[in-house]
Protein backbone atom coordinates (compact mmCIF):
# COMPACT_ATOMS: atom_id res chain seq x y z
CA UNK A 1 0.00 0.00 0.00
CA UNK A 2 1.47 3.33 -1.10
CA UNK A 3 2.16 5.93 1.53
CA UNK A 4 -0.13 8.93 1.40
CA UNK A 5 1.60 12.28 0.89
CA UNK A 6 0.30 15.28 2.71
CA UNK A 7 -0.38 18.37 0.55
CA UNK A 8 2.20 21.19 0.58
CA UNK A 9 1.84 23.71 3.40
CA UNK A 10 -0.57 26.57 2.76
CA UNK A 11 2.16 29.18 2.50
CA UNK A 12 3.89 27.14 -0.23
CA UNK A 13 0.64 26.87 -2.17
CA UNK A 14 0.03 30.63 -1.87
CA UNK A 15 3.62 31.38 -2.90
CA UNK A 16 3.40 29.17 -5.98
CA UNK A 17 0.05 30.72 -6.92
CA UNK A 18 1.46 34.25 -6.60
CA UNK A 19 4.51 33.33 -8.67
CA UNK A 20 2.32 31.87 -11.40
CA UNK A 21 0.10 34.95 -11.28
CA UNK A 22 3.07 37.32 -11.56
CA UNK A 23 4.53 35.25 -14.39
CA UNK A 24 1.21 35.28 -16.24
CA UNK A 25 0.82 39.04 -15.83
CA UNK A 26 4.40 39.59 -16.98
CA UNK A 27 3.89 37.47 -20.08
CA UNK A 28 0.61 39.21 -20.87
CA UNK A 29 2.27 42.61 -20.44
CA UNK A 30 5.17 41.64 -22.70
CA UNK A 31 2.76 40.28 -25.28
CA UNK A 32 0.71 43.49 -25.21
CA UNK A 33 3.87 45.61 -25.43
CA UNK A 34 5.20 43.58 -28.35
CA UNK A 35 1.88 43.89 -30.15
CA UNK A 36 1.79 47.64 -29.52
CA UNK A 37 5.35 48.19 -30.77
CA UNK A 38 4.69 46.09 -33.86
CA UNK A 39 1.58 48.12 -34.62
CA UNK A 40 3.44 51.45 -34.30
CA UNK A 41 6.22 50.23 -36.60
CA UNK A 42 3.75 48.83 -39.13
CA UNK A 43 1.74 52.06 -39.35
CA UNK A 44 4.77 54.35 -39.45
CA UNK A 45 4.93 54.29 -43.24
CA UNK A 46 1.38 55.65 -43.40
CA UNK A 47 2.18 58.43 -40.95
CA UNK A 48 5.34 59.26 -42.86
CA UNK A 49 3.50 59.57 -46.19
CA UNK A 50 0.81 61.67 -44.51
CA UNK A 51 3.48 64.06 -43.22
CA UNK A 52 5.08 64.41 -46.65
CA UNK A 53 1.68 65.09 -48.15
CA UNK A 54 0.97 67.80 -45.55
CA UNK A 55 4.27 69.45 -46.51
CA UNK A 56 3.34 69.17 -50.21
CA UNK A 57 6.32 66.94 -50.86
CA UNK A 58 6.19 64.12 -53.44
CA UNK A 59 5.50 60.59 -52.28
CA UNK A 60 8.58 58.46 -51.73
CA UNK A 61 9.70 55.57 -53.85
CA UNK A 62 12.80 53.43 -54.12
CA UNK A 63 14.53 55.98 -56.36
CA UNK A 64 13.60 59.09 -54.37
CA UNK A 65 13.69 58.67 -50.62
CA UNK A 66 13.72 61.46 -48.08
CA UNK A 67 15.83 61.43 -44.93
CA UNK A 68 13.64 62.39 -41.98
CA UNK A 69 15.60 63.79 -39.03
CA UNK A 70 13.64 64.01 -35.80
CA UNK A 71 14.74 66.70 -33.34
CA UNK A 72 13.52 66.10 -29.79
CA UNK A 73 13.08 69.56 -28.28
CA UNK A 74 9.99 69.92 -26.04
CA UNK A 75 10.56 73.68 -25.54
CA UNK A 76 11.41 74.81 -29.07
CA UNK A 77 9.92 78.30 -28.63
CA UNK A 78 11.72 79.33 -25.43
CA UNK A 79 14.15 81.68 -27.14
CA UNK A 80 17.24 80.49 -25.27
CA UNK A 81 20.66 79.22 -26.27
CA UNK A 82 19.41 75.66 -26.68
CA UNK A 83 16.92 76.86 -29.26
CA UNK A 84 19.67 78.59 -31.22
CA UNK A 85 21.46 75.23 -31.45
CA UNK A 86 18.24 73.58 -32.65
CA UNK A 87 17.50 76.06 -35.43
CA UNK A 88 21.11 76.40 -36.55
CA UNK A 89 21.27 72.61 -36.87
CA UNK A 90 18.00 72.55 -38.82
CA UNK A 91 19.24 75.30 -41.12
CA UNK A 92 22.42 73.32 -41.78
CA UNK A 93 20.59 70.09 -42.65
CA UNK A 94 17.99 71.73 -44.88
CA UNK A 95 20.72 73.59 -46.78
CA UNK A 96 23.07 70.60 -47.02
CA UNK A 97 20.64 68.12 -48.61
CA UNK A 98 17.47 68.85 -50.55
CA UNK A 99 16.18 65.37 -49.68
CA UNK A 100 16.22 66.09 -45.94
CA UNK A 101 13.02 66.67 -43.97
CA UNK A 102 13.29 67.91 -40.37
CA UNK A 103 10.61 67.35 -37.75
CA UNK A 104 10.67 68.90 -34.29
CA UNK A 105 8.91 67.06 -31.47
CA UNK A 106 7.68 69.81 -29.16
CA UNK A 107 5.02 70.80 -26.67
CA UNK A 108 4.68 74.15 -28.41
CA UNK A 109 2.93 72.50 -31.37
CA UNK A 110 -0.08 71.08 -29.51
CA UNK A 111 -3.63 72.35 -29.92
CA UNK A 112 -3.18 74.34 -26.72
CA UNK A 113 0.46 75.15 -27.45
CA UNK A 114 2.05 78.55 -27.28
CA UNK A 115 2.45 79.20 -31.01
CA UNK A 116 1.82 78.11 -34.58
CA UNK A 117 4.55 76.92 -36.93
CA UNK A 118 4.68 80.34 -38.56
CA UNK A 119 4.95 82.11 -35.20
CA UNK A 120 7.71 79.76 -34.03
CA UNK A 121 9.76 80.36 -37.17
CA UNK A 122 9.26 84.12 -37.03
CA UNK A 123 10.45 84.17 -33.41
CA UNK A 124 13.52 82.12 -34.37
CA UNK A 125 14.24 84.60 -37.15
CA UNK A 126 13.78 87.66 -34.95
CA UNK A 127 15.64 86.25 -31.94
CA UNK A 128 18.50 84.40 -33.65
CA UNK A 129 18.63 85.84 -37.17
CA UNK A 130 18.02 82.29 -38.44
CA UNK A 131 15.48 82.52 -41.24
CA UNK A 132 13.58 79.30 -41.92
CA UNK A 133 10.42 81.05 -43.11
CA UNK A 134 11.17 80.76 -46.83
CA UNK A 135 9.24 78.08 -48.78
CA UNK A 136 12.51 76.28 -49.53
CA UNK A 137 13.03 75.67 -45.79
CA UNK A 138 9.55 75.66 -44.25
CA UNK A 139 8.24 73.17 -46.82
CA UNK A 140 10.63 70.57 -45.38
CA UNK A 141 10.10 71.38 -41.72
CA UNK A 142 7.28 70.20 -39.45
CA UNK A 143 6.45 70.48 -35.76
CA UNK A 144 4.88 67.41 -34.16
CA UNK A 145 3.01 67.68 -30.83
CA UNK A 146 4.12 66.41 -27.44
CA UNK A 147 0.94 66.64 -25.39
CA UNK A 148 2.41 65.66 -22.02
CA UNK A 149 5.15 68.30 -21.84
CA UNK A 150 3.99 69.25 -18.36
CA UNK A 151 5.76 66.09 -17.16
CA UNK A 152 9.16 67.69 -17.81
CA UNK A 153 8.24 71.08 -16.38
CA UNK A 154 10.38 72.45 -13.54
CA UNK A 155 7.30 73.15 -11.44
CA UNK A 156 5.48 69.82 -11.90
CA UNK A 157 7.70 67.72 -9.63
CA UNK A 158 8.03 69.26 -6.18
CA UNK A 159 9.90 66.17 -4.94
CA UNK A 160 12.25 63.72 -6.70
CA UNK A 161 12.50 66.28 -9.47
CA UNK A 162 15.21 64.73 -11.65
CA UNK A 163 13.57 61.31 -11.42
CA UNK A 164 10.18 62.75 -12.30
CA UNK A 165 11.50 64.80 -15.21
CA UNK A 166 13.40 61.78 -16.51
CA UNK A 167 10.19 59.75 -16.40
CA UNK A 168 8.50 62.63 -18.22
CA UNK A 169 11.21 62.59 -20.89
CA UNK A 170 10.58 58.89 -21.48
CA UNK A 171 6.82 59.50 -21.82
CA UNK A 172 7.44 62.33 -24.29
CA UNK A 173 9.75 60.07 -26.31
CA UNK A 174 6.93 57.52 -26.49
CA UNK A 175 4.60 60.25 -27.79
CA UNK A 176 7.24 61.29 -30.33
CA UNK A 177 7.61 57.75 -31.66
CA UNK A 178 3.85 57.40 -31.92
CA UNK A 179 3.79 60.57 -34.02
CA UNK A 180 6.58 59.43 -36.32
CA UNK A 181 9.58 57.13 -36.21
CA UNK A 182 12.31 59.20 -37.91
CA UNK A 183 15.28 57.91 -39.87
CA UNK A 184 17.59 59.64 -37.37
CA UNK A 185 16.67 60.79 -33.86
CA UNK A 186 18.57 63.75 -32.36
CA UNK A 187 17.87 65.04 -28.86
CA UNK A 188 18.88 68.69 -28.53
CA UNK A 189 17.72 69.24 -24.93
CA UNK A 190 19.43 66.42 -23.04
CA UNK A 191 16.57 64.07 -22.11
CA UNK A 192 18.66 60.91 -21.86
CA UNK A 193 15.78 58.62 -20.93
CA UNK A 194 14.30 59.25 -24.36
CA UNK A 195 17.09 57.19 -25.96
CA UNK A 196 16.15 53.73 -24.61
CA UNK A 197 12.52 54.44 -25.51
CA UNK A 198 13.50 55.14 -29.13
CA UNK A 199 15.58 51.96 -29.07
CA UNK A 200 12.52 50.06 -27.84
CA UNK A 201 10.41 51.22 -30.77
CA UNK A 202 13.10 50.63 -33.39
CA UNK A 203 16.46 49.35 -32.12
CA UNK A 204 18.37 50.23 -35.29
CA UNK A 205 17.52 53.95 -35.28
CA UNK A 206 20.65 56.14 -35.24
CA UNK A 207 20.43 58.23 -32.06
CA UNK A 208 22.42 61.38 -31.44
CA UNK A 209 22.40 63.78 -28.50
CA UNK A 210 23.53 67.35 -28.00
CA UNK A 211 23.80 67.71 -24.22
CA UNK A 212 23.78 71.18 -22.67
CA UNK A 213 24.31 69.94 -19.11
CA UNK A 214 24.23 66.61 -17.27
CA UNK A 215 21.06 65.80 -15.34
CA UNK A 216 23.24 64.71 -12.43
CA UNK A 217 26.91 65.50 -11.94
CA UNK A 218 29.80 64.95 -9.57
CA UNK A 219 29.38 68.56 -8.41
CA UNK A 220 25.79 67.86 -7.35
CA UNK A 221 26.92 64.78 -5.44
CA UNK A 222 29.68 66.81 -3.76
CA UNK A 223 27.22 69.51 -2.66
CA UNK A 224 24.91 66.95 -1.08
CA UNK A 225 27.81 65.14 0.56
CA UNK A 226 29.18 68.44 1.88
CA UNK A 227 25.66 69.49 2.96
CA UNK A 228 25.90 72.73 0.99
CA UNK A 229 22.69 74.65 0.27
CA UNK A 230 21.88 75.36 -3.38
CA UNK A 231 19.26 75.09 -6.13
CA UNK A 232 19.62 71.31 -6.22
CA UNK A 233 19.94 70.91 -2.44
CA UNK A 234 17.55 72.91 -0.27
CA UNK A 235 18.27 73.99 3.29
CA UNK A 236 16.06 71.33 4.91
CA UNK A 237 18.13 68.57 3.33
CA UNK A 238 21.46 70.30 3.91
CA UNK A 239 20.77 70.73 7.63
CA UNK A 240 19.87 67.07 8.15
CA UNK A 241 22.53 64.36 8.15
CA UNK A 242 19.91 61.63 7.56
CA UNK A 243 18.22 63.43 4.68
CA UNK A 244 21.59 64.22 3.14
CA UNK A 245 22.62 60.56 3.26
CA UNK A 246 19.32 59.43 1.75
CA UNK A 247 19.61 62.01 -1.03
CA UNK A 248 23.22 61.00 -1.67
CA UNK A 249 22.17 57.37 -2.16
CA UNK A 250 19.33 58.53 -4.42
CA UNK A 251 21.72 60.60 -6.56
CA UNK A 252 24.27 57.80 -6.81
CA UNK A 253 21.66 55.26 -7.92
CA UNK A 254 20.18 57.73 -10.37
CA UNK A 255 23.64 58.50 -11.78
CA UNK A 256 24.13 54.82 -12.67
CA UNK A 257 20.76 54.58 -14.43
CA UNK A 258 21.35 57.92 -16.14
CA UNK A 259 24.71 56.69 -17.45
CA UNK A 260 23.01 53.55 -18.79
CA UNK A 261 20.48 55.73 -20.64
CA UNK A 262 23.25 57.92 -22.08
CA UNK A 263 24.94 54.84 -23.52
CA UNK A 264 21.84 54.11 -25.62
CA UNK A 265 22.87 57.01 -27.88
CA UNK A 266 25.22 56.31 -30.78
CA UNK A 267 26.81 59.77 -30.61
CA UNK A 268 27.06 62.14 -27.65
CA UNK A 269 28.32 65.70 -27.97
CA UNK A 270 28.47 68.31 -25.24
CA UNK A 271 28.31 72.07 -25.51
CA UNK A 272 31.52 72.64 -23.57
CA UNK A 273 34.40 71.21 -21.59
CA UNK A 274 32.61 71.18 -18.24
CA UNK A 275 29.64 69.18 -19.54
CA UNK A 276 31.89 66.85 -21.56
CA UNK A 277 34.01 66.02 -18.51
CA UNK A 278 30.99 65.23 -16.38
CA UNK A 279 29.42 63.07 -19.08
CA UNK A 280 32.62 61.09 -19.58
CA UNK A 281 32.98 60.62 -15.82
CA UNK A 282 29.45 59.20 -15.72
CA UNK A 283 30.00 57.02 -18.79
CA UNK A 284 33.20 55.59 -17.37
CA UNK A 285 34.35 54.22 -20.72
CA UNK A 286 32.18 51.26 -21.78
CA UNK A 287 32.72 52.14 -25.45
CA UNK A 288 31.05 55.54 -25.19
CA UNK A 289 32.52 59.00 -24.76
CA UNK A 290 31.36 62.53 -25.43
CA UNK A 291 33.08 65.17 -27.53
CA UNK A 292 32.60 68.93 -27.60
CA UNK A 293 30.69 71.02 -30.14
CA UNK A 294 30.51 74.66 -29.11
CA UNK A 295 27.06 76.16 -29.72
CA UNK A 296 26.67 78.77 -32.46
CA UNK A 297 26.57 82.39 -31.46
CA UNK A 298 25.34 85.40 -33.39
CA UNK A 299 28.63 87.24 -33.72
CA UNK A 300 28.01 88.88 -37.12
CA UNK A 301 25.10 91.06 -36.03
CA UNK A 302 27.01 92.18 -32.93
CA UNK A 303 30.56 92.75 -34.13
CA UNK A 304 29.95 96.12 -35.80
CA UNK A 305 29.35 98.11 -32.63
CA UNK A 306 32.05 100.62 -31.58
CA UNK A 307 34.28 99.59 -28.70
CA UNK A 308 34.69 103.05 -27.20
CA UNK A 309 32.24 105.63 -25.93
CA UNK A 310 30.25 103.15 -23.83
CA UNK A 311 27.75 104.09 -21.12
CA UNK A 312 28.54 103.09 -17.49
CA UNK A 313 25.92 100.35 -17.73
CA UNK A 314 26.02 96.71 -16.63
CA UNK A 315 23.77 94.27 -18.51
CA UNK A 316 22.79 90.64 -18.12
CA UNK A 317 20.97 88.36 -20.54
CA UNK A 318 19.44 85.07 -19.38
CA UNK A 319 16.13 83.32 -18.92
CA UNK A 320 14.49 84.14 -15.60
CA UNK A 321 15.26 80.81 -13.97
CA UNK A 322 16.50 80.42 -10.37
CA UNK A 323 19.91 79.02 -11.34
CA UNK A 324 20.68 82.15 -13.39
CA UNK A 325 21.18 84.02 -10.10
CA UNK A 326 19.78 87.40 -11.16
CA UNK A 327 19.41 88.23 -7.46
CA UNK A 328 23.21 88.16 -7.20
CA UNK A 329 23.34 90.86 -9.87
CA UNK A 330 21.12 93.13 -7.81
CA UNK A 331 23.19 92.54 -4.69
CA UNK A 332 26.46 93.19 -6.50
CA UNK A 333 25.11 96.53 -7.76
CA UNK A 334 24.27 97.50 -4.19
CA UNK A 335 27.71 96.32 -3.06
CA UNK A 336 29.28 98.37 -5.86
CA UNK A 337 27.45 101.50 -4.67
CA UNK A 338 28.59 100.76 -1.13
CA UNK A 339 32.19 100.57 -2.35
CA UNK A 340 31.93 103.78 -4.36
CA UNK A 341 28.76 105.81 -3.55
CA UNK A 342 29.59 108.39 -6.23
CA UNK A 343 28.76 105.83 -8.92
CA UNK A 344 25.04 106.39 -8.27
CA UNK A 345 25.42 110.00 -9.40
CA UNK A 346 27.69 108.96 -12.28
CA UNK A 347 24.78 107.17 -13.95
CA UNK A 348 25.81 103.56 -13.33
CA UNK A 349 22.82 101.31 -14.07
CA UNK A 350 21.98 97.63 -14.34
CA UNK A 351 19.78 96.30 -17.14
CA UNK A 352 18.49 92.76 -16.48
CA UNK A 353 17.31 91.22 -19.76
CA UNK A 354 15.78 87.81 -20.35
CA UNK A 355 12.84 85.68 -21.38
CA UNK A 356 9.96 84.66 -19.12
CA UNK A 357 8.46 81.29 -20.08
CA UNK A 358 5.63 80.75 -17.64
CA UNK A 359 3.89 82.02 -14.46
CA UNK A 360 6.78 80.77 -12.32
CA UNK A 361 9.20 82.95 -14.26
CA UNK A 362 6.82 85.90 -14.04
CA UNK A 363 6.66 85.49 -10.27
CA UNK A 364 10.45 85.38 -10.19
CA UNK A 365 10.66 88.69 -12.06
CA UNK A 366 8.21 90.25 -9.59
CA UNK A 367 10.36 88.96 -6.72
CA UNK A 368 13.46 90.52 -8.28
CA UNK A 369 11.68 93.86 -8.60
CA UNK A 370 10.83 93.71 -4.89
CA UNK A 371 14.43 92.87 -4.04
CA UNK A 372 15.66 95.88 -6.04
CA UNK A 373 13.36 98.10 -3.98
CA UNK A 374 14.52 96.53 -0.72
CA UNK A 375 18.15 97.17 -1.72
CA UNK A 376 17.30 100.79 -2.59
CA UNK A 377 18.50 100.44 -6.17
CA UNK A 378 15.15 100.30 -8.00
CA UNK A 379 15.81 103.57 -9.82
CA UNK A 380 19.15 102.22 -11.09
CA UNK A 381 17.75 98.88 -12.34
CA UNK A 382 15.72 98.19 -15.47
CA UNK A 383 14.08 94.84 -16.26
CA UNK A 384 13.69 94.02 -19.95
CA UNK A 385 11.45 90.95 -20.23
CA UNK A 386 10.69 89.06 -23.47
CA UNK A 387 11.98 91.92 -25.56
CA UNK A 388 12.53 91.49 -29.31
CA UNK A 389 16.12 90.87 -30.36
CA UNK A 390 16.65 94.39 -31.79
CA UNK A 391 15.89 95.83 -28.34
CA UNK A 392 18.38 93.47 -26.71
CA UNK A 393 21.01 94.35 -29.31
CA UNK A 394 20.42 98.06 -28.73
CA UNK A 395 21.34 97.67 -25.06
CA UNK A 396 24.36 95.50 -25.88
CA UNK A 397 25.67 98.12 -28.30
CA UNK A 398 26.04 100.81 -25.63
CA UNK A 399 26.70 99.01 -22.32
CA UNK A 400 30.15 98.60 -20.76
CA UNK A 401 29.98 95.37 -18.75
CA UNK A 402 28.23 92.04 -19.41
CA UNK A 403 27.29 90.05 -16.29
CA UNK A 404 26.82 86.29 -15.96
CA UNK A 405 26.36 85.18 -12.36
CA UNK A 406 25.22 81.56 -12.76
CA UNK A 407 27.37 79.02 -10.92
CA UNK A 408 28.49 76.18 -13.21
CA UNK A 409 26.97 77.74 -16.32
CA UNK A 410 27.38 74.74 -18.63
CA UNK A 411 28.38 76.99 -21.52
CA UNK A 412 27.37 80.65 -21.48
CA UNK A 413 26.20 81.76 -24.91
CA UNK A 414 25.25 85.11 -23.42
CA UNK A 415 28.89 85.65 -22.46
CA UNK A 416 29.97 85.04 -26.06
CA UNK A 417 27.36 87.55 -27.22
CA UNK A 418 28.73 90.08 -24.74
CA UNK A 419 32.23 89.57 -26.11
CA UNK A 420 31.12 89.91 -29.73
CA UNK A 421 29.16 93.06 -28.90
CA UNK A 422 32.22 94.70 -27.36
CA UNK A 423 31.38 94.43 -23.65
CA UNK A 424 33.86 93.56 -20.94
CA UNK A 425 32.58 90.33 -19.43
CA UNK A 426 32.31 89.66 -15.72
CA UNK A 427 31.24 86.05 -15.18
CA UNK A 428 31.26 83.47 -12.43
CA UNK A 429 34.56 81.62 -12.14
CA UNK A 430 33.22 78.20 -13.09
CA UNK A 431 32.32 75.88 -15.97
CA UNK A 432 31.88 77.29 -19.49
CA UNK A 433 32.88 80.95 -19.00
CA UNK A 434 35.99 79.88 -17.10
CA UNK A 435 37.05 76.85 -19.16
CA UNK A 436 35.96 77.65 -22.71
CA UNK A 437 34.95 81.26 -23.27
CA UNK A 438 36.67 83.98 -21.23
CA UNK A 439 40.16 82.54 -21.51
CA UNK A 440 43.44 84.34 -22.28
CA UNK A 441 44.31 84.99 -25.92
CA UNK A 442 47.28 83.43 -27.72
CA UNK A 443 49.62 85.91 -26.00
CA UNK A 444 48.23 85.20 -22.54
CA UNK A 445 46.30 88.47 -22.30
CA UNK A 446 42.97 88.56 -20.46
CA UNK A 447 39.73 88.72 -22.45
CA UNK A 448 37.49 89.41 -19.45
CA UNK A 449 37.09 88.88 -15.71
CA UNK A 450 35.80 86.17 -13.38
CA UNK A 451 34.43 86.44 -9.84
CA UNK A 452 33.29 84.06 -7.11
CA UNK A 453 30.83 85.93 -4.87
CA UNK A 454 28.96 89.23 -4.51
CA UNK A 455 31.88 91.14 -3.00
CA UNK A 456 34.29 89.81 -5.64
CA UNK A 457 31.88 90.76 -8.43
CA UNK A 458 31.53 94.27 -6.98
CA UNK A 459 35.30 94.76 -6.72
CA UNK A 460 35.86 93.56 -10.29
CA UNK A 461 33.07 95.84 -11.56
CA UNK A 462 34.65 98.77 -9.72
CA UNK A 463 38.00 97.91 -11.32
CA UNK A 464 36.48 97.98 -14.82
CA UNK A 465 34.48 101.17 -14.33
CA UNK A 466 36.90 103.18 -12.20
CA UNK A 467 40.46 101.92 -12.49
CA UNK A 468 40.96 100.76 -16.06
CA UNK A 469 41.77 103.48 -18.57
CA UNK A 470 39.60 103.89 -21.65
CA UNK A 471 42.46 102.51 -23.74
CA UNK A 472 42.82 99.41 -21.55
CA UNK A 473 39.09 98.77 -21.75
CA UNK A 474 39.05 99.10 -25.53
CA UNK A 475 42.02 96.73 -25.91
CA UNK A 476 40.31 94.08 -23.77
CA UNK A 477 37.08 94.50 -25.71
CA UNK A 478 38.95 94.01 -28.96
CA UNK A 479 40.63 90.81 -27.73
CA UNK A 480 37.30 89.43 -26.52
CA UNK A 481 35.56 90.25 -29.80
CA UNK A 482 38.26 88.51 -31.85
CA UNK A 483 37.93 85.35 -29.78
CA UNK A 484 34.14 85.33 -30.19
CA UNK A 485 34.46 85.82 -33.95
CA UNK A 486 37.05 83.09 -34.45
CA UNK A 487 35.82 80.33 -32.13
CA UNK A 488 32.07 80.61 -31.66
CA UNK A 489 30.62 81.59 -35.04
CA UNK A 490 27.94 79.66 -36.94
CA UNK A 491 30.41 78.27 -39.48
CA UNK A 492 32.56 76.72 -36.75
CA UNK A 493 29.43 75.16 -35.24
CA UNK A 494 28.32 73.69 -38.57
CA UNK A 495 31.73 72.14 -39.21
CA UNK A 496 31.88 70.60 -35.74
CA UNK A 497 28.24 69.44 -35.89
CA UNK A 498 28.82 67.76 -39.23
CA UNK A 499 32.09 66.09 -38.32
CA UNK A 500 31.45 65.03 -34.73
CA UNK A 501 27.72 64.34 -34.63
CA UNK A 502 26.12 64.06 -38.07
CA UNK A 503 28.68 62.07 -40.06
CA UNK A 504 28.71 59.11 -37.62
CA UNK A 505 24.90 59.06 -37.59
CA UNK A 506 24.73 59.39 -41.37
CA UNK A 507 27.21 56.53 -41.70
CA UNK A 508 25.03 54.26 -39.59
CA UNK A 509 21.93 55.24 -41.56
CA UNK A 510 23.66 54.50 -44.87
CA UNK A 511 24.77 51.09 -43.59
CA UNK A 512 21.20 50.29 -42.54
CA UNK A 513 19.81 51.29 -45.92
CA UNK A 514 22.46 49.29 -47.76
CA UNK A 515 21.55 46.27 -45.66
CA UNK A 516 17.86 46.71 -46.46
CA UNK A 517 18.64 46.89 -50.18
CA UNK A 518 20.62 43.65 -50.02
CA UNK A 519 17.77 41.92 -48.20
CA UNK A 520 15.34 42.85 -50.97
CA UNK A 521 17.64 41.60 -53.73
Amino acid sequence: MEARHSPPPWHIRIGVTLCLLILSLTLLTLRALTSYLRRVRKTNSTRRQRLLKQLNLPAENAAARQTVIGFFHPYCNAGGGGERVLYEAIRYHLAADKHTVCVVYTGDATAGGSATKSEILIKARDRFSIDLTSPHSSSRLAFLPLRSRLLVSDSYWSRLTILGQSFGGAILAKEACEELLPDVFIDTMGYAFAYPVVRLFRPSTPVGAYVHYPTVSADMLARVKGRATGHTNDAKVAKSMLRSQIKLVYYRLFAKVYAWALRRADVLVANGTWTMRHLNTLLGGHGRSATTVYPPCDTRSLEGFPLSGRKPTLVSLAQFRPEKEQATQLRLLRALFDLRPSLRDDGVRLIVMGSSRNPSDEARVASLRRLASELDIASQVEFVVNAPWPTVVSHLSTASVGLSTMVDEHFGMNVVEFMAAGLITLSHASAGPLLDIVVPDEKGRATGFHATDVDDFAKKAQHVLCRMSEGERDEMRGRARRRAQQVFNATAFEEAWRGRLWEPLEGKLKALRDRDVKKKQ
